[in-house]
């Protein structure tokens, strides 16, 4: 099968539709000839002969949906008529008239991940099927070689105290500020943030005078951070949608670890994941502290045996399906 995938290939992997871009890239060219071309790229004449070039089977859109992903789609799919045209929908906010327009260039299929995205896309007329994101399995995993004390005395965190870990965007839209009121004199508050979508000065300032500590860079070995950490929080509400992917990935990565996680019941987390064994879905801030308090008793947590089911090898083989079914029943 010749697949073409549209996303960012290019830069560091610290945001979350450019990692998904990446591993459905990896995980595709084990059995098929995959091109992927850098929609930063898409203005330019190059583009365009690579993709005429390459006749691909399937055009699959990764990063979005907007309303000029679903026209740029459409084009394209112009472009190399036959092929099957695919919309990952990770991170969908449209309005009232942008959903009308979206409907008229509407692709072969939309892959979507909660059920609101899901139920909005088919009342438009299209046609979607359920596809989670992916964790790295095999990177993000907890390490009996190497203590918490011995990581965090290479990254200069305080040995004693019960350790909070955020990772993602520092922005007033993710709630981030909430950690701040996490920071007690026996909790230390880590937070890293991605710098390619974009980081608040403010804000970092405002977190560091409380006492958290915040690193804005990107970390080739970001499992080391959630190592040394007790638990990860993601604090990021259901009215700030548009801040993050419907399934985020550190969410997973942290799972991975085996660290208690606490969560809103952001975008697809609660079709995905039931709570309990060190998984706490919470409302409001009282819920978050609630949480902290049963994580430091001493919880039970198996947060990594719910997460192993959604390895990137397995998303790679359903999504393997989803493209042959397309064919399948474009050829019927």
């Amino acid at each position: 099968m010749k697949i073409c995938l549209l996303g960012e290939y290019s830069g560091e992997l610290d945001e979350g539709m450019r990692i998904v871009s990446w591993h459905f890239a990896k995980e595709l060219r084990k059995q098929h000839q995959v091109l992927t071309s850098d929609l930063r790229n898409a203005f330019t004449k190059r583009f365009w002969i690579d993709v005429k070039k390459f006749k691909p089977e399937i055009i699959h859109y990764i990063h979005g949906p907007s309303v000029k992903s679903f026209v740029l789609l459409r084009i394209i799919s112009f472009y190399c008529r036959g092929a099957e045209t695919v919309m990952s929908a990770m991170h969908p906010d449209f309005s009232f008239l942008s959903k009308l327009f979206i409907s008229l260039f509407k692709p072969n299929l939309i892959l979507t991940q909660s059920f609101d995205s899901e139920e909005m896309f088919k009342k438009l007329g299209c046609k979607t099927k359920f596809l989670p994101c992916g964790v790295d399995i095999k990177k993000f995993m907890p390490d009996a070689s190497r203590s918490k004390a011995e990581l965090r005395e290479k990254y200069g965190i305080d040995e004693e105290k019960f350790t909070v870990l955020h990772i993602g965007s520092i922005k007033e839209g993710r709630n981030v500020w909430l950690m701040e009121k996490l920071q007690k004199e026996n909790i230390q508050v880590v937070i890293v943030g991605a710098i390619s979508p974009g980081i608040d000065k403010d804000l970092i300032q405002e977190l560091k005078k409380t006492g958290c500590l915040v690193w804005a860079k990107h970390f080739e070995n970001i499992e080391e951070i959630y190592l040394l950490s007790d638990c990860y929080i993601f604090p990021t509400s259901l009215a700030n949608k548009i801040n993050a992917i419907e399934i985020p990935l550190t969410v997973l990565e942290a799972m991975a670890c085996n660290l208690p996680v606490i969560t809103t019941n952001f975008g697809a987390l609660p079709r995905v994941f039931e709570g309990g064994d060190g998984l706490f879905f919470v409302e409001n801030e009282e819920d978050i502290f609630a949480s902290l308090d049963e994580i430091k008793k001493g919880t039970t947590v198996k947060t990594r045996e719910k997460v192993m089911p959604y390895s990137w090898e397995n998303i790679g083989k359903r999504l393997n399906s989803i493209y042959s079914e397309l064919i399948l029943e474009a050829t019927e």
